[in-house]
């Protein structure tokens, strides 16, 4: 059973790309099969799990301005680094392109369900599919919103890193129509010494405990991904961390980061 998550957050900057970039890398050396999705016209995951590309002869504006005509199946490409093939990594890249086509797609029927027709037809190719969804509540995230399983919302060390979180969550309720929808927040780029900061943040994150309420399929992981400098390191090299610097200890927080999801994959197909 394939498991599609939305790493998603309307504000900037709190690390999403590189959540689903060092995700993606752990659960392909685990064995899953797994496809990144790059829905940010930036393309900034599709540099890094190409191993440095930044031209595609077909990326998701393709899937946007032509859904009837264009297979998904076109625009897979192997994950690399260090110029080697990642086994088990997928990539669907994207670029700046994407901006002018989904304007374009705000005229189409059922546009919301775009991204969601065209991942049916994989049919279990993958076990996991990573949406990387752009800084903001656009056509896209939209269509990642219904695609979803599953939402990972990644809160950096900002004071304003919560901001907004609100809105996003009513309108997962919304496009999802259940005040049930399964996402899980967690700590990004933390640093030990902001204790004001870190104070700060802990306490609003408990005040999303208390929204979850009876939901019991949502919460704040236990997962903790420390801010360290071989991470962004990495991604400018275009590589995942564990290609870059195994022995970072970031990568260790990925890696329980990405057996916490795993255990919640395990615990919504129950």
């Amino acid at each position: 059973m394939t498991t599609t998550i939305s790493v998603i957050n309307q504000k900037g900057g709190v690390g999403k790309t590189t959540t689903v970039i060092n995700l993606a890398a752990r659960f392909a050396e685990l064995g899953k099969r797994v496809l990144a999705f790059d829905l940010d016209p930036q393309g900034n995951l599709s540099t890094v799990l190409s191993g440095g590309r930044y031209e595609f002869n077909m990326t998701v504006a393709d899937l946007f301005d032509k859904p009837k005509r264009v297979d998904i199946q076109a625009t897979i490409i192997q994950g690399e680094a260090n110029k080697e093939p990642i086994p088990n990594l997928y990539l669907v890249p994207a670029d700046i392109r994407l901006s002018k086509v989904i304007e374009q797609s705000l005229t189409q029927i059922h546009r919301e369900r775009i991204l969601m027709r065209h991942l049916d037809k994989l049919d279990g190719q993958f076990d996991i599919i990573l949406l990387d969804c752009p800084p903001n509540l656009s056509l896209t995230s939209t269509n990642a919103m219904m695609a979803a399983d599953m939402f990972l919302i990644p809160v950096d060390g900002g004071s304003f890193s919560l901001n907004g979180l609100a809105d996003l969550l009513d309108a997962l309720e919304e496009v999802k129509e259940t005040e049930n929808v399964p996402y899980f927040a967690f700590r990004n780029e933390r640093a030990k010494q902001n204790k004001l900061i870190n104070e700060f943040l802990d306490e609003q994150l408990k005040g999303l405990r208390d929204r979850v309420g009876t939901n019991d399929k949502s919460g704040v992981l236990n997962s903790c991904i420390r801010r360290e400098e071989s991470i962004g390191q990495a991604s400018v090299t275009s590589m995942p961390l564990r290609y870059y610097r195994p022995s970072a200890l970031a990568t260790m927080d990925y890696k329980e980061l990405a057996t916490e999801v795993l255990n919640k994959i395990n615990e919504l197909q129950r």
